[in-house]
């Protein structure tokens, strides 16, 4: 296990993923968008991410996050829900309103019910805490890829 200031990452054997393996037809040039506003966390994430063939850009904060989703169009957000200048979920909520019914995945090192309740209601298609495996973490990437591709292939 590496210490990530204050979070943790469980990092698995890696001959456990092989790239391409269960992937869709698309679902290796996904775009995700990574939200957190610990550097060193994003950039691990980034790093699990794009070793699985995924273009990711990352954000450290709400506004960050919000501008780059004005400029650009993602297949998935992966959001911490506690950040200095905001929470995952208004970055959630910013998305819903635009509507765009892109999967947002919702991190938090503050597993708590509550929190659960209202990032379920709100619309979040995942929540996950930390510590997060990179199994996880990828399986859950794919999972919501997977749907979202199947919704659209349902509704032309």
């Amino acid at each position: 296990m590496e210490r990530l200031r204050g979070t943790h990452l469980i990092f698995s054997h890696p001959a456990k993923y092989i790239k391409g393996k269960d992937t869709m037809p698309g679902e290796a040039t996904a775009r995700i968008l990574i939200v957190d506003d610990d550097p060193y966390f994003l950039r691990v994430l980034g790093r699990i991410l794009s070793g699985e063939d995924f273009q990711v850009k990352t954000a450290e904060g709400a506004s960050q996050a919000a501008r780059i989703l004005r400029e650009n169009s993602f297949d998935l957000v992966i959001s911490d829900l506690r950040l200095p200048d905001g929470d995952g979920l208004s970055i959630l909520q910013e998305i819903r309103k635009a509507g765009r019914e892109i999967p947002v995945v919702i991190l938090t090192a503050y597993g708590e019910v509550d929190n659960y309740l209202e990032a379920m209601n709100a619309g979040a298609t995942e929540y996950l805490n930390k510590p997060v495996k990179s199994d996880e973490l990828i399986a859950v990437v794919r999972n919501c890829l997977r749907a979202r591709t199947a919704s659209a292939e349902s509704h032309p």
